[in-house]
C-alpha cells in the first residue's frame, strides 16, 4: 500500500465523565481516500471519540489536526464547516418531515436569497437516493419509513452535502445484505472521489473486507493498530477484548418432537410501511418445536419483521391460523399473544423496546404491569435473579438503562420477556448494535434458554448469525418462504440464493434442495 496522506489526527485526546475516564490519551489517525476502521467493544470509547470529532462534545485534553493544521471543533456546525459529517447508529430522522426535508434539514437550498428551493432539493435528493440504490419517494413522510430506509436516508443526507470526512457508525446494522452491498458500492465511489471514511461496525468480516487502516480501542485507550492484509478475525477479537477469541459455534442440539407453535397459511394484506417497497406475507406455514431455535433469514422487505409482528399480535390485517400448543390464537391481539405465552424483542430497542427515563429494574418489571400486586422487595429479587441468569454484571438495579452497553440493554429486554415465563420468544435482529463478544454471549444465553425448553424464533440480516445460531432456517423472499434449510444444507450460497428473487425453477437449480 502506497503512503497515504494523513488528513485527520486526533492527538492525545482525553475525555472525563464523573467517576469515569472515557478516553485516556487517545491518538487516532485517518488517511485520505481510505476506510479507517475504529474497533472496540461497547463502552470502549468509540462513540465518545466520534462525538468529539463531530463537535457534539468537547475534549478535556488533546488536539485535533486537519491536513496538518490545528482546528477547533466546538459544535456540529464547526465540524460541518470543516467537512466532517457523521451518520449515527441511533438515527436522527424527524418523523414529521418528508425525505427531502430531512436530507436538507438545517441546510436548505434557497432561491432569490430566502425562498426554499424545494424542486432543487427534490432533484438532489432523488440523485442521492439513486446513488444509494434506494428509490424512496422523496415526498414520503419519514414516519412511514422502515428502519432500513431511515438508515439509508441518513447516509444520503451526509453524501448530499459533499462532506470530506464521513463517519459511519454501524451503517449496515439495519440493512439487508443487498442494501449493504449497495452501500459498499457507494463507498467505493466516494473513495474514488477522494472522500475519507471513518468506519465503525461490529460485523468483523465486514471490517476486514472494507478496512484499510485499523485502530482498536479498549477501556478508553488505543491498544492496537494495523493495516489491510495483516488483520485477522482472531486479532480483532483478542485485541479489543484482551483475551483469546471465543469459539464461534456449538454442536446443534436435539429438539423435542412436541409442536409448540403451528402457523398455517398466514398472510398479511398491508404493506411494509416503506415508501417504495410494498411487502406482504403470502401463505406462510411452518411449525416450531419445543426447545428449537428457528432462524428467519431474508433481505430487507422480505417480510421477516412483519411475520414476528403478526405472531406478537401487532398486525390487525393478517389472516391465517396460529396455534400455540394446540390452542387457536386470535390474530391482531397483543394481549392474547402475551397471555398465551408469545413475547417479542423488537429490532429497534431504543425506539420500540426500552424506556430511557426508567431504571434497569423498572424496565424489566414493566412486563408485570396489570398483574397481581408484587412488593418492591419481590420485584427486586425477581430482577436480580434475571440479572444473574443473563450474566448482565449490573450491581445497581436503579441505574438508568441508558447507562448500560448495547449488549446489556438487549439483555434487559430479554429479562423483561422472561418475567412472563413465555412459551415462544420472538427476537427481531437479536444482536443488532452489540460487540463481538456480547454477540457470542447472547448466542450462548439463547442456546441455554432453548435447552430449558423455550422455543425461539429470530430474524437476522446476517448470514453468519443465521448459520451459527439457528437449528433450522426459513428463508423469506418477497413475503414467501423460498427455502427451508438445516444442517450442512445451511450454507452462505444456499441462504443468499434462496433470499434473492428468482423463479421456482431457478431456485431449485441453484439450491439443489427442495424449495417450499
Amino acid at each position: 500500500m502506497s503512503s497515504p496522506t494523513l488528513v485527520l489526527e486526533a492527538r492525545n485526546i482525553v475525555k472525563r465523565y464523573p467517576g469515569q475516564v472515557a478516553l485516556n490519551d487517545v491518538t487516532f489517525r485517518a488517511y485520505a481516500g481510505c476506510i479507517n476502521v475504529l474497533i472496540g467493544e461497547n463502552g470502549a470509547g468509540k462513540s465518545t471519540l466520534m462525538r468529539i470529532l463531530s463537535g457534539v462534545e468537547a475534549p478535556d485534553g488533546g488536539e485535533i489536526f486537519l491536513n496538518g493544521s490545528q482546528v477547533q471543533i466546538a459544535s456540529p456546525r464547526d465540524a460541518a464547516q470543516h467537512g466532517i459529517a457523521i451518520v449515527h447508529q441511533e438515527l436522527a430522522v424527524l418523523a414529521n418531515l418528508d425525505v427531502s426535508e430531512n436530507i436538507f434539514l438545517g441546510r436548505e437550498m434557497t432561491s432569490i436569497g430566502f425562498l426554499v428551493d424545494r424542486s432543487g432539493e427534490d432533484r438532489r435528493s432523488v440523485s442521492a437516493l439513486a446513488q444509494m440504490r434506494k428509490p424512496i419517494e422523496v415526498n414520503t413522510q419519514a414516519s412511514g419509513l422502515s428502519l432500513g430506509s431511515r438508515q439509508v436516508l441518513e447516509i444520503a443526507r451526509a453524501v448530499t452535502h459533499r462532506s470530506k470526512i464521513l463517519i459511519l457508525d454501524e451503517p449496515t446494522s439495519a440493512l439487508s445484505q443487498e442494501e449493504s452491498e449497495a452501500l459498499f458500492a457507494t463507498i467505493a465511489e466516494l473513495l474514488k472521489a477522494g472522500l475519507t471514511i471513518i468506519y465503525i461496525s461490529h460485523r468483523l468480516e465486514e471490517l476486514m473486507r472494507l478496512g484499510d487502516y485499523f485502530t482498536v480501542l479498549r477501556s478508553g485507550q488505543v491498544v492496537g493498530e494495523s493495516v489491510r492484509g495483516e488483520v485477522t478475525r482472531d486479532w480483532i477479537v483478542s485485541t479489543m477484548s484482551g483475551r483469546a477469541a471465543q469459539d464461534r459455534a456449538v454442536s446443534k442440539r436435539q429438539q423435542s418432537d412436541e409442536i409448540v407453535l403451528d402457523v398455517q397459511d398466514l398472510s398479511l394484506a398491508s404493506g411494509a410501511e416503506d415508501g417504495s417497497v410494498q411487502t406482504a406475507l403470502h401463505g406462510i406455514s411452518f411449525q416450531v418445536r419445543k426447545g428449537e431455535i428457528l432462524g428467519i433469514y431474508g433481505l430487507l422487505g422480505a417480510g421477516r419483521t412483519e411475520l414476528l409482528e403478526v405472531l406478537a399480535g401487532l398486525r390487525v390485517s393478517s389472516t391465517g391460523r396460529v396455534k400455540l400448543r394446540g390452542s387457536m390464537l386470535r390474530l391482531g391481539s397483543v394481549g392474547q399473544a402475551l397471555e398465551a405465552g408469545i413475547v417479542l424483542v423488537p429490532e429497534d430497542r431504543q425506539r420500540d423496546g426500552l424506556i430511557p427515563e426508567l431504571s434497569v429494574r423498572e424496565n424489566v418489571v414493566l412486563a408485570m404491569a396489570g398483574e397481581h400486586w408484587v412488593s418492591r422487595a419481590r420485584e427486586t429479587a425477581i430482577v436480580r435473579e434475571l440479572v444473574r441468569k443473563l450474566r448482565m454484571g449490573v450491581r445497581d438495579l436503579e441505574l438508568p438503562v441508558t447507562a448500560l452497553s448495547g449488549g446489556n440493554q438487549q439483555k434487559v429486554l430479554l429479562a423483561r420477556c422472561l418475567v412472563r415465563s413465555p412459551l415462544v420468544l420472538l427476537l427481531d435482529e437479536p444482536t443488532r448494535g452489540v460487540d463481538a463478544n456480547a454477540k457470542v454471549e447472547i448466542y450462548h444465553l439463547l442456546r441455554e434458554l432453548a435447552g430449558e425448553g423455550l422455543s425461539i424464533v429470530f430474524t437476522s440480516s446476517e448470514i453468519e448469525e443465521t448459520e451459527e445460531l439457528a437449528d433450522r432456517a426459513l428463508v423469506f423472499c418477497q413475503g414467501r418462504i423460498s427455502a427451508e434449510l438445516a444442517g450442512e444444507a445451511m450454507t452462505d450460497s444456499a441462504l443468499m440464493n434462496a433470499a434473492s428473487p428468482r423463479t421456482q425453477l431457478e431456485q431449485e437449480a441453484l439450491l439443489g434442495v427442495a424449495t417450499v
